[in-house]
């Protein structure tokens, strides 16, 4: 009996761990994100409170396969990044990923407007780019989702509406033309400072690429302990009769 209480008793601490360590995973470390940006990468996705884990930070001579290194296969994703333009301004920006990067796949399509759900994010000028959902039947404007190469960082839309190059640091580049609001087809504008695109001409400095999983509520929790409980008075009662 005393085994079986043993053994409940550290699953409830484990679980009750668990919520802990969520809770101060999602904005803990030395993380791009303030409480306050993810607070609004929370609302922009549109799922509740998110637990973020860092997979991917940009080191010193890391070129794009480290970050595929890290970041391919593991699910959807934030990356987030400081990025300049040509006079030194500097912006907070990146995009939400709902499919696995990868290293070999070449453009993500995605024709059905259901699968159409990454979007761009301008964290210091608080705006976000949707990608764009079809004007009619079949239509092709908004289906490149992300494009997956050995030779680029974290890249997405065709174009590209947000390039990082293979350094991860030199000649990145933001041309809007998949991502936008519905009924605004304006392209080839940055999704830095909305300037039109002339070169290659943006600079990067840390990224950062986090994993998304959604926490658990409160109320969770608590069926997962009531559970425990009731398997425990269910022990005792059959060593009970035995």
């Amino acid at each position: 009996m005393h085994n079986n209480f043993r053994a409940a008793r550290s699953v409830v601490l484990a679980v009750a761990g668990m919520g802990v360590c969520l809770v101060a995973q999602a904005g803990s470390g030395t993380s791009l994100l303030s409480p306050g940006y993810q607070a609004q990468m929370e609302t922009w996705l549109g799922e509740g409170r998110l637990a973020l884990t860092n997979i991917y930070t940009k080191a010193a001579g890391d070129t794009s396969l480290d970050f595929h290194k890290a970041s391919d296969g593991k699910g959807r994703t934030f990356s987030v990044m400081e990025a300049s333009n040509s006079a030194g301004q500097t912006w907070l920006i990146g995009g939400y990923n709902p499919q696995s990067w990868s290293s070999t796949d070449g453009m993500h399509v995605t024709m059905a407007d259901s699968d159409r759900t990454a979007f761009l994010f301008n964290l210091t000028s608080g705006f976000m780019l949707p990608q764009l959902k079809q004007y009619f039947s079949g239509d092709g404007v908004g289906k490149d989702q992300t494009f997956n190469s050995a030779k680029a960082g974290p890249t997405f839309g065709v174009g590209h509406d947000l390039y990082v190059p293979e350094d991860l640091t030199n000649g990145g580049s933001s041309y809007l033309y998949t991502y936008n609001y519905y009924g605004q087809p304006t392209m080839g504008y940055s999704l830095l400072d909305g300037s039109v695109w002339k070169r290659a001409d943006i600079t990067y400095g840390a990224i950062q690429v986090f994993s998304i999983s959604a926490i658990p509520e409160p109320a969770t929790y608590a069926l997962l302990l009531a559970g425990l409980g009731v398997l425990g008075v269910a022990r005792r009662r059959k060593r009970a009769l035995a």
